[in-house]
């Protein structure tokens, strides 16, 4: 894609085939964009996501390595750096990277920073070791959030104080991440002027689809209305429960994982209808920046406003004013 001298296509050893770790991951990015923007087949797809995803771990293994080339070692105190020049040893992944790099160089990456990267990076495992490739909608959409973070970090962590042989490349790498964010963008905004009359038209609630995150479901569980306008894809066939862990993963950034440690919420409550733990607050077309709207992902119960809440056994009712569940009533008068 690039032809400026020095990019990605220039070696440090002519016609080697030795790249500098900085070199390789402009490369990768180049790759990537190029693979993105030619071709819409599986095959294009399935490389844009290997090598953006291999870009982004490089680029901030560079930021990694400034602080000492121990912290590319997995294990830090076996470096060797014979072993480092010949790339003879295991690196560090990309979590824990970014751990390293927040506590020996105090450089934070947000937890919806986080979670953009996490969503390209359970993309690239599915095609690596499954051979699944999500649809061209799907991988744009993560693509392109995924580019906004590498862009913020390469503007606040890797350009401030950057060694004068990496100035360019860092260069070379905004105009290719700027580039391509804006023909992304022009792609969605007409793919989402072109659905707008079907998600006008819709009269229960679009809500955000957790596989592409546009604000594009027309929700409708187990009917076959119940998909994605933008990304098509299907979730008239999936669990609701299985979709509300999606939604709460995908769009809220939450981890049952670390719920159950008591380290972060927990989004999914029980549905006061079919009583099963499928029912979420979410955001809607109508309000996309507030999520009051509540909606069960199992029997497709939605409502507006506060629930209540059974005094007796905690359970949700759907009405606030209802200080007890159904099931309980029953069993008082059983008792009496």
């Amino acid at each position: 894609m690039s032809d400026s001298p020095g990019g990605p296509e220039s070696g440090p050893s002519g016609n080697s085939l030795e790249f500098d770790p900085i070199v390789n991951g402009v490369d990768f990015l180049d790759s990537a964009i190029s693979h993105l923007s030619e071709s819409t087949n599986p095959r294009s797809v399935k490389y844009a996501v290997l090598h953006l995803q291999a870009a982004i771990e490089i680029l901030v293994k560079v930021r990694l390595q400034r602080e000492g080339i121990e912290h590319i070692f997995e294990d830090p105190y076996s470096v060797d750096e014979n072993k480092f020049r010949q790339g003879a040893f295991r690196s560090v992944t990309l979590n824990a990277a970014i751990k390293r790099l927040a506590k020996v160089a105090d450089v934070q990456v947000s937890t919806a920073q986080r979670n953009a990267l996490d969503a390209l990076n359970k993309e690239r495992n599915k095609l690596q070791h499954f051979g699944s490739t999500s649809n061209y909608e799907v991988v744009t959409a993560r693509a392109a959030v995924a580019l906004d973070v590498l862009s913020e970090f390469i503007r606040q962590h890797l350009v401030p104080d950057a060694p004068e042989d990496e100035v360019e490349h860092l260069e070379l790498a905004e105009n290719i991440i700027g580039a391509a964010l804006t023909t992304i963008t022009a792609v969605n905004r007409a793919r989402l002027d072109r659905i707008a009359p079907e998600l006008e038209a819709w009269q229960s609630i679009v809500i955000h689809c957790p596989e592409c995150m546009q604000l594009a479901w027309t929700f409708a569980p187990f009917e076959e209305t119940s998909c994605c306008r933008f990304c098509g894809h299907d979730w008239s066939h999936v669990d609701g429960i299985e979709a509300a862990e999606d939604y709460v993963t995908s769009v809220l950034g939450e981890s049952r994982y670390l719920a159950a440690k008591g380290r972060s919420g927990w989004s999914i409550s029980d549905c006061p209808e079919c009583e099963l733990e499928a029912l979420i607050l979410v955001a809607t077309s109508t309000d996309p920046n507030s999520f009051h709207t509540n909606a069960c992902f199992h029997c497709g119960f939605v409502a507006d406003g506060d629930l209540g809440s059974c005094g007796r056994c905690g359970r949700t009712t759907s009405d606030s004013d209802d200080g007890t569940c159904a099931d309980c009533v029953n069993d008082l008068a059983a008792g009496d």
